[in-house]
């Protein structure tokens, strides 16, 4: 078992999920005050990125499989971080609905190279702990982060600043998947 490189994997999964807290928390919110959006429109945008997840997961895990899962994760990070900042200067709901898709391949690209990451580095003995450790050290305090600190940011910077930090956040977990992951 190799624990740095497990913590290294969650760090890069606290980056990335920073933008899933902050699309679940703000997106309403950009939506209905921003672009102008009913909340029919809004809860479509949700459904639409469900969806997208869905249909997409499967597929990006076998290409995990074949391609690399660090290569994965680095592109996942990267299409999470371009559609946050799409998300950020979206003016009309069609924009919003091409970047909430993106954002769902995002996902759907990162989360099962993520996952099929842990295999490669942990024990097979150690793998439920693992999972668990991940799930709460990794995806949860992404996503508690990008919500908290995403409304400390609406509020004083607004809007456009909230959605560029997870767009940072998904930089920042690219660069750190990049140069520390070992493949």
């Amino acid at each position: 078992m190799s624990y740095s490189s497990f913590a290294v994997l969650c760090v890069v999964t606290v980056l990335h999920h920073w933008t899933v807290g902050t699309r679940i928390s703000f997106l309403p919110l950009l939506a209905t005050q921003v672009v102008g959006a009913s909340t029919t429109e809004v809860g479509i945008l949700f459904t639409i990125y469900g969806i997208t997840v869905m249909l997409t997961s499967v597929p990006m895990g076998m290409l995990a499989d074949r391609v690399g899962k660090k290569t994965l994760m680095i592109f996942g990070c990267m299409v999470s971080g371009m559609a946050m900042t799409g998300m950020a200067f979206s003016s009309s709901y069609a924009g919003l609905m091409f970047f909430v898709i993106t954002s769902g391949l995002g996902m759907a690209t990162f989360s099962p190279a993520a996952l099929g990451m842990i295999a490669e580095v942990v024990s097979s003995r150690r793998q439920g702990t693992a999972m668990g450790i991940y799930g709460a050290f990794g995806e949860n305090i992404g996503i508690i982060a990008g919500s908290s600190f995403g409304g400390f940011i609406w509020s004083a910077w607004g809007p456009q600043f909230t959605f560029l930090i997870g767009a940072i956040a998904a930089a920042l977990g690219f660069a750190i998947c990049l140069s520390l992951v070992k493949a």
